[in-house]
């Protein structure tokens, strides 16, 4: 009996320390997940003024932005392209400036182009809007996602 209270010792041991184990890995995944929602939406929800507009106004601007996703659609696949392209030129053995310069170029003239379809919709949207909900537009526009402000981190 004496080995096997030992033997029923030592697996109770090692049980506690796989749950040990466990829950530190638990307490990891949860602050890091806390730490990946709070860098998402740098403290705000998204698209929080949206709330604000009625409802017919609401789905209006909905239509509206899917209007402009499908309608910019392949302009995106080709920005995935040239970004890939950027990326393979950056890293080959010889850089080769001037094609760095025309992918980027073409770059900025298809984001420019997103940029104009967007605005072309804005205006569309905010002459069906009263002065009020315009105002509400202009806080949308001025809470686009972009990169946090300052400097990059690391240096």
């Amino acid at each position: 009996m004496d080995g096997k209270s030992q033997e029923a010792r030592t697996c109770a041991k090692g049980k506690r320390k796989v749950m040990k184990k466990m829950l530190t890995l638990l307490v990891i995944m949860v602050v890091l997940s806390v730490c990946s929602v709070g860098q998402a939406f740098d403290g705000r929800p998204p698209h929080g003024s949206l709330g604000k507009l009625p409802a017919d106004k609401e789905m209006l601007f909905h239509q509206t932005m899917r209007g402009v996703w499908e309608a910019t659609k392949d302009i995106h696949e080709q920005i995935k392209g040239l970004e890939e392209e950027i990326k393979t030129i950056l890293t080959a053995s010889e850089f080769k400036a001037a094609l760095y310069l025309q992918k980027t170029s073409r770059l900025r003239e298809l984001h420019n182009t997103i940029r104009g379809k967007m605005d072309e919709a804005m205006a569309k949207l905010a002459s069906q809007f009263t002065a009020e909900e315009r105002g509400i537009l202009a806080e949308l526009i001025s809470h686009k996602p972009g990169p946090p402000p300052g400097p990059p981190s690391g240096r």
